[in-house]
């Protein structure tokens, strides 16, 4: 099964090249605003393929059944709506845990309620700022503030505003389009991320009752008095999980195979495999990729999207230490995204960083030792240095690894992986 504990390790040997087919389950950082949203309305609403396994997906439907919510969960499938959200104005202890649980303020601003929020949780990846939610629950008219205790929000009705971010946060973009979906006058909000998850969490809306459209980090919402629901959509396949796996093939030499999925959202991550040498083509509604060909080096910069997301440049570092030359990788939004390299030096591999860069001199050969998950694509890139590594590897505080990836032991396990949870 997929709920690691406090304490689980993985273990795995590497050398096994992997073969086969690979299903994507759904998109975490879709999911996770989508049910937030779902629950404006007043009707059920129904989510598909939810990523219902991934401790985050859980903790946030926890949080939001506790606070009054009606939520029902059927395999991937989550039913949502208001209910009596919120039935209690202190959000309970375990929404420190995850980043998403912010977004409680925007539902709740929406709703005209109060609640208090404990400061969040998530990956810790150096300064991951919450400030322009705030900004945005109070250009809308929300009184937010800030204390000993977290946040506490209060609203009695909101009016749309002309919002500017100084830059594109995904979650903070979420949040006012959550709170301005029922306000009223239009919002507009400029220097929005306006990623897949966004699109998709705007069409979400959209169904239910609202008028969201979402461009070239433009982000407009025309408030609604409330929002019906009442309406079914499936989470997007989990990009990042698809990365994933093509890095997984392209390391370990061999070819694996996604149903259901397009590139339409990934081109430049794309653009990037094929530079480092992967194989990477679509047929009909999936995708193959082969990693039988020597690697390339190549230079990389995370960037807002279209650009390579910050959460994916572990994944490439790992991808770098198989090529033989020197790469880079630049990340220019969470300079502390690099506490994986000190794990990644325990295999043998010669990566430097410092400020916001990464020197990567790849081909040498790697051993397995054990390591540390120190965020959740950190922990990923381990695993996939693993596979390449000669001998046993095991990594500890898998549970982070669990917070963005379904049943990754089980899936690698079928493409050929030697790799097992130990309790």
């Amino acid at each position: 099964m997929n709920s690691y504990e406090n304490g689980s390790k993985l273990v795995l040997k590497g050398g096994n090249k992997l073969f086969g087919e690979v299903s994507l389950s759904g998109a975490k950082n879709a999911a996770l605003p989508m049910i937030v949203a779902a629950c404006l309305g007043e009707d059920f609403t129904k989510l598909r393929n939810v990523p219902i396994g991934l401790r985050d997906v859980k903790i946030l439907i926890d949080i939001l059944k506790e606070l009054g919510a009606e939520i029902e969960v059927d395999g991937s499938t989550v039913l949502c709506k208001r209910g009596d959200f919120p039935n209690n104005r202190i959000a309970p202890s375990k929404a420190s845990t995850i980043r998403y649980s912010l977004l409680l303020l925007g539902l709740t601003a929406a709703l005209n309620q109060e609640i208090e929020l404990p400061l969040p949780g998530g990956c810790k990846i150096g300064d991951r700022k919450y400030d322009l939610h705030i900004l945005g629950m109070q250009k809308l008219g929300a009184t937010v503030v800030e204390n000993d205790q977290g946040l506490y929000l209060s609203s009695s009705g909101l009016i749309g505003s002309n919002i500017e971010f100084y830059l594109p946060t995904t979650s903070g973009t979420e949040n006012v389009m959550i709170a301005a979906a029922i306000s009223e006058g239009k919002t507009t909000l400029l220097n929005a991320n306006t990623r897949p998850e966004i699109i998709q969490l705007g069409e979400l809306l959209c169904a239910m009752g609202a008028k969201v459209t979402c461009n070239n980090r433009v982000v407009t919402v025309e408030g609604q008095s409330s929002l019906a629901g009442g309406v079914e959509i499936s989470v997007m396949p989990g990009w990042d999980e698809a990365i994933t796996y093509a890095v997984a093939a392209g390391v370990t030499g061999g070819e694996i195979y996604i149903p259901n999925f397009n590139t339409s959202f990934i081109k430049e991550d794309i653009r990037y495999l094929k530079i480092a040498n992967v194989e990477v083509f679509e047929w009909g509604s999936a995708l193959y990729v082969s990693g039988k060909n020597e690697k390339s080096t190549f230079d990389l910069f995370t960037a807002p999207y279209p650009g390579i997301n910050s959460d994916m440049q572990p994944i490439f570092a790992s991808l770098a230490l198989t090529a033989k030359g020197t790469s880079t990788i630049a990340d220019l939004r969470f300079t502390d995204r690099f506490q994986y390299v000190n794990e990644l030096i325990k295999f043998g591999a010669d990566i430097k960083s410092f400020g916001n860069t990464a020197i990567i001199n790849g081909g040498n050969k790697l051993k397995g030792t054990e390591v540390r998950a120190t965020d959740l694509r950190g922990g990923a890139a381990c695993i996939l240095t693993g596979l390449f590594s000669e001998g046993e590897t095991v990594i500890n505080s898998v549970e982070q690894i669990n917070r963005g990836y379904e049943s990754i032991q089980e899936k690698l396990s079928l493409l050929g992986a030697d790799i097992k949870i130990v309790e």
